[in-house]
């Protein structure tokens, strides 16, 4: 990355831009926080870091569109960045490092999981298997050691959603079509990567305008600033 933090600047978010379109996709949202830990910090911290980068590209909402499982309505999801913000604990004791379990006669030390857990959980095969995969990479020590693991799935994840709300973000949704109900699962690394790359194809068509009208370079008219950019794109045929 050739950024050390989330894209503080115009020309720091290009960049930013810039160097994710190289990488894969569910890497790419991620990439415009510019931290190398990124995908080993705790999913809702990331999910946080990320709205409060991207939030202010859309106007501080969240928005998304799913299909309803059961007929061919598309529903749509809008949120707000702050209540969702709202839902994160304070970065303190509470979210951040292992944290233990009381389960059964067991003392279950457990850590959050991470992108790079949820990447690897992707490649395990069918969601049980998935969710198995992430018990495993998550628990770190069992007293005494657990003759089923999958046995306290239901206990560690009502624990890890507690500790860490925006580990997942959910939607309970009613269809206006079919009267149906679902659940949206909001995928915030890949909607902050939307917002990013809408916000900086819209910079370049302006540097594009500008530079044929006036010959500036591109670091020239992302320099300008927004409010002295948009005056000289008003001067423009």
């Amino acid at each position: 990355m050739t950024v050390v933090g989330p894209p503080a600047t115009e020309v720091a978010l290009v960049h930013a831009w810039d160097d994710a379109l190289g990488q894969p996709a569910p890497r790419r949202g991620l990439l415009l926080l510019g931290r190398p830990d990124a995908d080993r910090l705790p999913v809702g911290e990331v999910t946080a870091l990320l709205l409060a980068t991207a939030g202010g590209w859309t106007g501080g909402r969240v928005a998304t569109t799913v299909d309803c499982p059961t007929c061919p309505e598309q529903l749509e999801v809008t949120l707000t960045v702050a209540d969702l913000l709202a839902a994160a604990p304070q970065r303190a004791d509470r979210a951040t490092g292992p944290f233990t379990l009381r389960w059964r006669g067991h003392r279950l030390t457990l850590r959050l999981p991470t992108p790079a857990d949820l990447a690897g959980a992707a490649g395990a095969g069918d969601a049980a298997a998935a969710e198995r995969w992430l018990l495993d990479a998550c628990l770190l020590d069992a007293d005494p050691p657990l003759a089923d693991p999958s046995a306290a799935l239901p206990a560690v994840s009502a624990a890890m959603a507690e500790r860490d709300p925006l580990g997942v973000v959910a939607v309970a949704l009613t269809c206006p079509g079919c009267g149906g109900g679902t659940e949206a699962l909001l995928d915030v690394p890949a909607w902050a990567w939307h917002a990013a790359d809408v916000r900086v194809r819209r910079l370049l068509d302006e540097v594009h305008r500008l530079a044929r009208a006036y010959g500036w370079s591109e670091a020239e008219v992302l320099a300008l600033g927004p409010h002295r950019r948009a005056a000289y794109l008003e001067r423009v045929p």
